[in-house]
């Protein structure tokens, strides 16, 4: 189980396909809406109000790509683009049942936050802060630069400087355990 940065010191290390895996097969999780949830949450980073308020509406499929327009980001007050997601991905069906089953004007996920900490917890998830940290890791070891992650996250330049030189640290670290 992963430690909350804020009384256990920060995390470091990201969520593992294996771990992602394990998530989604804990019995917790088993109802296609906490799936779904888990998935679109390990794929995007986004925040969990973020997630918790998306639409039906705020959803667009094509054959291809799902693409999901989050609004306005919570913090920092950004309109991001609409993020494109492989529908290729692993699970990412899931997401598409969970919308289908989503009636008009309704949200797709109609729990609170307190539900959905809860089962990121016992799920061995941790806290929201570790699939932003697993998808900014991602993208950083994808090659996709700075401006990409702030227009994906709605976060600031400092705060993926951060991420770069905690990854920086850990690939310094295993180069090293590697001699």
């Amino acid at each position: 189980m992963y430690e909350h940065r804020y009384k256990h010191g920060k995390i470091l290390e990201p969520i593992t396909p294996a771990q992602f895996e394990a998530a989604l097969a804990h019995p917790y999780n088993a109802g296609l809406a906490y799936q779904a949830f888990i998935v679109l949450l390990y794929y995007t980073g986004v925040r969990v109000s973020e997630l918790l308020r998306a639409t039906k509406e705020s959803f667009q499929a094509t054959h291809v790509t799902l693409y999901w327009d989050v609004g306005v980001r919570l913090k920092h007050g950004k309109h991001t683009p609409p993020l494109p997601l492989d529908l290729a991905q692993p699970h990412m069906h899931l997401v598409l049942e969970q919308i289908n089953h989503t009636k008009k004007g309704k949200r797709v996920f109609d729990f609170n936050r307190i539900t959905a900490w809860r089962h990121m917890s016992k799920s061995g998830l941790g806290y929201n802060h570790l699939a932003r940290l697993t998808a900014i890791t991602f993208f950083l070891k994808a090659g996709y630069g700075v401006a990409h992650i702030v227009n994906w996250f709605g976060i600031s330049v400092q705060t993926v400087n951060s991420y770069i030189g905690e990854l920086d640290l850990q690939e310094m670290g295993a180069v090293k355990r590697e001699r």
